[in-house]
């Protein structure tokens, strides 16, 4: 998305950042592999909470928890995360490629 998108001049700009189920909904990726795309549907939950424990080391350090959830998403490392999954983890199938072995 241009970062014009996410200025403070932008009067819009709350309606994705107020509201955490439409800021996930508009960050997530949106293009990719499938299993990439249903990974990702599903752990909304799981990227807050680490959203919020990143806002709870701030305070903890002394450090103004100014990190708006936005933001946070727009700049979390999708990809890199998905990457660092198992392959089963990530919905790949690699059993065709690793066949079991059959007795006969």
């Amino acid at each position: 998305m241009p970062s014009h998108y996410f200025t403070d001049s932008n009067p819009w700009k709350s309606f994705v950042y107020d509201d955490s189920e439409q800021a996930y909904s508009t960050f997530r990726p949106q293009r990719g592999p499938r299993s990439f795309m249903d990974y990702w549907r599903s752990r909304g939950s799981q990227v807050e909470d680490e959203y919020r424990g990143l806002i709870g080391q701030m305070a903890l350090r002394g450090e103004a928890p100014n990190l708006e959830y936005g933001d946070f998403l727009r700049d979390y490392p999708w990809l890199s995360r998905w990457m660092d999954l198992a392959p089963n983890e990530r919905g790949e199938d690699n059993r065709r490629f690793n066949p079991s072995m059959r007795y006969l």
